[in-house]
């Protein structure tokens, strides 16, 4: 009998060697079972996938069915200067990527940031969202339910602390769809991103909820599922980025005229017009938010630090902004929702955790540090690709650095001299001695709660 068949269930059985074996198993030789099972199965050596570094034991909240892992290459960028609110100093950042160019540009705007004193950063707030829908018979029924529900928030949140020690329920919003009721459950989860700890939050506040004869009735009620799609969760919506849902979080610098030129290669009218062509771009294509790329630090880091990777989609929503001042350009990078812990899901595997450590986003208060580097390593990032872009250096870059290759020459010596982090094919000048960080223009926050989800 294949391990995946029930002994006890009826109905037809399986064919045999159809399923991937050792079902539920988490140990080393179930792993080394089921890569055995699919080279048989696949004709494929998958030699790569004999050895890995991963304990299977570890895994059972992470993977079903692991038989091996896939290892991308991590580069490091920066420094870069923080005057925030949950970071100050230099930090260099650590990004999971296979695209050429992304390290090396990164580490530009950076430098070009830094000599003009840093970013200022701030975590405004952190929410997480859960939208359970209930299907009613009629209009009046799920009217009358929106109208009561939020009568009962305070045995809700009683409900909550029975499952969860770190979600705290701060809000019920009911939204009426017809005959439908929507209720988006708003959170504080801590360090921890928090979906898994607010999809059982939300599934015993809703069992409380069907078991109230004064608020739904079997007669009354059609349906009843935990998540209406309303929430955003691992999808880009309006809703979210003007709500935030995870850490929402804001980055800005002010870079003079000469650093505009020496670094990033242009001019900060060249710079602004080139950005006002890109953001009108974006509203015609009707893209949410303004960016240029924040998608790849998002990923990049994400993947780096055990993220949901999924929640990339959500979380690279951002507003990047740059206005002409009387000396040189203003910046400002908005991101609304990064969906993001420093607890949970994969920050417990070895290389994850120890590239958050690195970066001093472990223990309390660190999920809101890690946004903060994230939205300074974005803005710095959207710098640079804008500036390479408007400057013409973008193509040629990406030939030298990334996926393209340039037609065929010989090589010289300068060719194999390492750079210094420019995308525009010219290294850039070496960092002069970085100035002591400003002090951060906005009221810091008070400590988050910490958790895991």
């Amino acid at each position: 009998m294949n391990s995946g068949d029930s002994p006890d269930r009826s109905g037809p059985s399986r064919p045999q060697g159809r399923y991937v074996p050792a079902r539920g198993l988490y140990t080393e030789a179930a792993r080394l079972r089921r890569l055995s099972w699919l080279r048989a199965r696949t004709g494929a050596a998958l030699d790569s996938l004999q050895h890995t570094r991963l304990d299977a034991g570890r895994l059972t909240g992470n993977i079903e069915g692991f038989v091996g892992t896939v290892e991308i290459p991590i580069g490091v960028a920066g420094p870069l200067l923080f005057c925030g609110t949950h970071v100050q100093g230099e930090v260099y950042a650590p990004m999971a990527t296979t695209e050429g160019a992304l390290v090396s540009s990164a580490t530009r705007g950076a430098l070009a940031a830094t000599m003009a004193g840093g970013v200022s950063t701030h975590a405004v707030s952190q929410a997480m969202t859960r939208a359970p829908v209930f299907a009613f018979c009629r209009l009046a029924d799920a009217s009358r339910f929106a109208e009561a529900i939020c009568r009962h928030l305070s045995a809700l949140r009683t409900v909550i602390r029975q499952v969860s020690d770190h979600a705290v329920l701060d809000s019920i919003e009911p939204v009426v769809l017809g005959r439908t009721v929507h209720l988006r459950f708003r959170y504080s989860t801590g360090d921890a991103a928090g979906q898994n700890m607010t999809t059982v939050c939300t599934w015993q506040a809703c069992q409380w909820i069907l078991r109230q004869p004064h608020l739904v009735t079997d007669e009354k009620l059609e349906s009843f599922i935990i998540e209406g799609n309303t929430s955003g969760d691992k999808k880009a919506s309006a809703l979210a980025m003007a709500e935030g849902r995870g850490i929402r979080v804001a980055a800005d610098c002010h870079l003079p005229a000469g650093i505009v030129e020496r670094v990033l290669r242009t001019t900060p009218d060249e710079l602004v017009r080139g950005y006002q062509h890109i953001a009108a771009g974006a509203v015609h294509s009707a893209v949410l938010g303004s960016n240029a790329n924040t998608a790849n630090i998002v990923a990049a880091i994400f993947t780096a630090t055990g993220q949901d990777i999924a929640c990339v989609h959500e979380s690279s929503v951002g507003q990047f902004i740059l206005e002409r001042t009387g000396d040189g350009v203003y910046a400002s990078m908005t991101l609304p929702g990064l969906a993001l812990g420093t607890v949970g899901g994969g920050t417990h595997l070895p290389a994850q955790h120890e590239l958050l450590k690195m970066m001093g986003c472990t223990g309390p208060g660190s999920a809101a540090r890690l946004a903060e580097i994230i939205a300074g390593f974005a803005l710095a990032l959207d710098l640079s690709t804008v500036s390479a872009a408007v400057a013409g250096h973008f193509a040629s870059a990406h030939e030298r650095l990334g996926r393209n290759r340039p037609p065929a020459r010989e090589v010289t010596e300068q060719d194999t001299t390492p750079a210094t982090g420019s995308e525009s094919g010219v290294d850039c000048p070496s960092p002069p001695t970085v100035r002591a960080p400003r002090p951060a223009p906005v009221p810091g926050l008070a400590p988050d709660r910490t958790g895991s989800s």
